[in-house]
């Protein structure tokens, strides 16, 4: 398996909107519904690309995600891929009083649908210390393709690929 790296320069967790009634003060201060704005490099084969998401996140339990973004790969010789990513991520967190300081460590499996024969099935999983609405992490996403990518010079991809991320977030809410 070849390893791609894909380093996130930003997720602007612009979260904590809320399409549904607040949650009673003994369960998470997280509501149901979050969105947040991703961006990230990495490069196949030695030429780089970059990728932009918009995640919408639908916390099914305090615990379990339901993570969906619509996401675009692009570079000077690799074919401009776009699609959705859906993925049940299962999170666990541990915080003080307050949820002033705290870690959350996720993981879970996802598909992807994509344009350019990009289609595939991943898992993925990450650790993130919150600092008072600072967020600072990393995790790792691997991907396995269904079918034989190639580049703009025809160029075989990797079938498999491993991307390495860094995660960068404050946050807000309306």
């Amino acid at each position: 398996m070849k390893n791609i790296i894909a380093i996130t320069l930003c997720v602007l967790s612009l979260s904590s909107y809320s399409f549904a009634a607040e949650r009673s003060p003994a369960s998470s201060s997280r509501r149901p519904l979050t969105y947040d704005l991703s961006g990230g490099v990495g490069s196949y084969n030695g030429n780089s690309y970059t990728e932009l998401d918009l995640g919408l996140n639908w916390w099914v339990q305090d615990w379990l995600n339901w993570r969906n973004s619509i996401f675009t790969q692009f570079g000077s010789t690799i074919n401009t891929v776009y699609g959705l990513d859906t993925a049940l991520l299962v999170e666990g967190s541990l915080y003080t009083e307050g949820r002033g300081f705290g870690v959350d460590v996720f993981a879970g499996p996802g598909l992807r649908f994509a344009n350019e024969d990009s289609n595939g099935a991943f898992a993925k999983a990450g650790l993130v210390f919150n600092l008072g609405g600072l967020r600072i992490g990393g995790g790792a996403q691997v991907t396995h393709y269904y079918t034989t990518r190639t580049d703009k010079n025809d160029v075989k991809l990797p079938d498999d690929e491993v991307q390495y991320f860094i995660i960068l977030s404050g946050g807000g809410s309306f």
